[in-house]
């Protein structure tokens, strides 16, 4: 009997992955004729409903692949009519200038230090003295004062503003702005100053999701009016109704290095928990003749409010769509099969919004719940403990071990990084977050009763603190976090498929499994020893994007000269992303030079053979490099070949003078110069027939030389 015809929705979820897939590559990629799932219909209609068997047994297969792809051209049909850049009224059409758009804003703004974020969903632009229907969302920074401090969900603005398309990585290593946007459905972003805006109203607010809201920010207040504060009053607001605004960058550091980072975040343990209240409270209605219907209404519908209250993250959605569906089910008395309900929902939320594919927490979400169903039990069944306490640690620690392991890949692929102490830690912070969560509800249902919600409060303050503290000490201990293991994509569905079948070889004992098994551990060492070696054998020149600085990377081989302004690695998030691009790229030693140098470090310096450095002029894997920061350097009558002319500190010189003494093949002007005037020397340089680039217009230089 074939074992996945108990899984039909399960079989489901790859096709309708790849048609997703599809549709997020280029364009030109998903053109695909709609007569050709218009034929794949007729065959299958033909096959099922056919008098007689069409087909003979031995070619059933046929029927599966056509369904198979059915399901990829309906995906990818869904998922491009989706996209509101494909769309002919799409606004950023008329976004090469400054126009006057109309919008209405559709998700709670967000307060930064300078600006407010508004998510906007563009409905009309003035062309021409005409207003044009327009469509397509859009995000925009409002300076901040107190107008902008008043908008919310709903209203509707006009504004005069230039609308561009968000900056990507700026620096090797740094978070993809644009593709994350872009994976949210945003393609355009605007930078609002005052008096270029104005609220005219509110537009079509969904009732529900406004009344949600409200009651969010009721309960923020509940919070801050019974003395929650500081680190406290984030992290239980995070906890509670998901809200993680106020969570400052060391918090986030401590939660993601003991790697509980997923109790910032409500996720499928806080709608269990509401359910499980839920269960209790209305277990009454149980025992009445409609009662069970009555009682599965309720708890729909308090659950999805619920998730709207903290809102609607990619975790939350699916543990209130898995919970609906169980609910549905037991009241009508059926009971589905859990992998089952967990493709369902898989599949009902990619119908909803096809782009959480790409979510990060959608995937850990339904990594983490599908390594659970299926892996929980056999090692809960390892170990038979003696007593409840321990019963109950064993189980927390094994729940730890599969969710680790289901999502151990994934991990690897995004943070390169593994934390050490998670059982430990997990066995702690499970408890106590259960605590917090039934504290905080309490807290919440208490409002601002006298002295009881004081005392609530007080009590959920002091074991938010405890978690805290916990998670700080655990993240300050030595070897707590191994960093910079860097797996491919490859190497990440390589892991994924060992793990799968070690777990059938182990669940069945079928030798077969364990061939296959380690066939794919020496696909992965060979897949690992050719990424490393060609990640070793490049050379490359990187002069970076950071603060008005100079700051230049000479790689090779594993090793690293950086020479420039070193007080900008000061900064830490342009530290955090020099050390993800020094992983990639399998970096363990690096040479730093301060610039400029005193003049007792004039004197010139080699190292190994691959690099000479004598004043400003660099030798470096066979290349020549200047750095030219003031005048330009007196030469002989013969001019000198440059492969890269580097312009930093602002010198005032032109590229005419440069080039009257050097043959110079690429010019970069780096950030601790003025845009005008690299902008001036772009100029320049078009006139004159060089490669000029600008840091500070484009963002980081990376060249490989080899």
């Amino acid at each position: 009997m074939n074992p996945w015809r108990q899984f039909p929705l399960l079989r489901l979820i790859l096709p309708v992955s790849l048609g997703i897939g599809a549709a997020i590559l280029p364009e030109q990629v998903i053109r695909v004729p709609m007569v050709v799932p218009g034929i794949l219909f007729l065959l299958l209609g033909v096959i099922i409903f056919s008098p007689g068997h069409i087909l003979p047994y031995p070619l059933r297969w046929i029927t599966g692949i056509i369904v198979f792809l059915l399901f990829i051209f309906i995906s990818c049909r869904l998922t491009v009519n989706r996209k509101d850049i494909l769309q002919k009224d799409y606004f950023g059409k008329y976004s090469s200038a400054r126009k006057t758009f109309i919008g209405e804003i559709v998700e709670p703004p967000v307060q930064k230090r300078k600006s407010v974020k508004v998510i906007f969903r563009i409905t009309a632009v003035r062309e021409n003295g005409a207003w044009i229907r327009t469509s397509g969302l859009s995000l925009a920074y409002i300076a901040k004062d107190l107008k902008s401090l008043s908008l919310s969900y709903g209203d509707r603005l006009i504004l005069h503003t230039l609308f561009t398309e968000p900056d990507g990585a700026r620096n090797p290593g740094a978070f993809d702005n644009k593709q994350n946007l872009q994976l949210k459905g945003i393609c355009r972003q605007a930078f609002v100053k005052q008096g270029e805006w104005l609220c005219i109203g509110h537009g079509t607010r969904n009732p529900i999701f406004q009344l949600a809201l409200s009651w969010r920010g009721k309960m923020l207040s509940v919070l801050k009016e019974n003395g929650l504060s500081g680190k406290e009053f984030a992290v239980a607001a995070a906890l509670l109704l998901g809200y993680v605004d106020e969570i400052d960058q060391e918090t986030m550091q401590d939660y993601s290095a003991t790697g509980v980072m997923h109790i910032l975040s409500v996720s499928g343990m806080h709608v269990g928990m509401i359910f499980l209240v839920l269960e209790k409270l209305l277990s009454f209605l149980s025992k009445r003749k409609y009662g069970p219907y009555i009682k599965a209404i309720l708890v729909i519908t308090f659950i999805w409010t619920y998730a709207m209250i903290t809102g609607l993250s990619p975790a939350v959605m699916r543990a209130a769509a898995m919970l609906s569906l169980i609910v549905t089910g037991k009241t009508l008395k059926r009971h589905p099969d859990i992998l089952n309900v967990l493709a369902a929902s898989v599949i009902a939320l990619l119908v909803w919004q096809p782009l959480l594919l790409m979510d990060l927490g959608f995937q850990l979400s339904y990594l983490a719940v599908a390594g659970i169903v299926l892996f929980y039990q056999p090692v809960y069944n390892l170990l038979v403990p003696g007593h409840w306490i321990l019963d109950k640690v064993w189980s927390i620690v094994a729940v730890s071990i599969v969710a680790q392991l289901a999502t151990l890949p994934l991990c690897f692929y995004y943070f390169h990084q593994f934390p050490n102490y998670f059982m430990f830690t997990n066995i702690v912070v499970i408890p106590l977050s259960n605590l917090i969560i039934y504290t905080g509800i309490l807290a919440l249902l208490l409002g601002t009763v006298p002295w009881l919600s004081v005392i609530t409060a007080k009590a959920l303050s002091i074991m938010v603190w405890l978690l805290n503290a916990f998670i700080h000490a655990v993240g300050s201990l030595p070897f707590s976090v191994s960093r910079g293991i860097v797996f491919s994509l490859t190497g990440c569905i390589l892991l994924y498929l060992i793990i799968i079948a070690s777990a059938v070889f182990f669940s069945g004992k079928k030798k077969a499994w364990l061939f296959i098994s380690l066939s794919f551990m020496i696909l992965l060492a060979g897949s690992y020893l050719a990424d490393n070696l060609q990640r070793l054998s490049r050379q490359t020149i990187t002069i970076y994007e950071v603060k008005r600085s100079n700051l230049t990377e000479l790689s090779n081989v594993g090793k690293s000269i950086l020479i420039g302004n070193l007080s900008a690695l000061k900064d830490p998030f342009f530290s955090e992303n020099l050390r993800k691009y020094r992983w990639n790229n399998k970096i363990r030693e690096v040479l730093e030079f301060q610039e400029p140098l005193p003049l007792y470090q004039i004197k010139p310096f080699r190292h190994e053979d691959y690099f000479l450095k004598r004043g400003k002029f660099i030798g470096f894997c066979g290349k020549r490099i200047l750095i030219l920061n003031r005048k330009v350097p007196r030469m002989s009558m013969k001019k000198m070949k440059l492969d890269y002319l580097i312009i930093t500190g602002n010198p005032k010189v032109t590229l005419k003078e440069v080039l009257h003494c050097f043959n110079v093949k690429q010019v970069v002007i780096d950030l601790s110069n003025s845009l005008w005037k690299a902008k001036e020397w772009i100029r320049e340089a078009r006139g004159l027939g060089v490669k000029c680039y600008s840091v500070g217009l484009s963002g980081a230089f990376q060249e490989n030389i080899k």
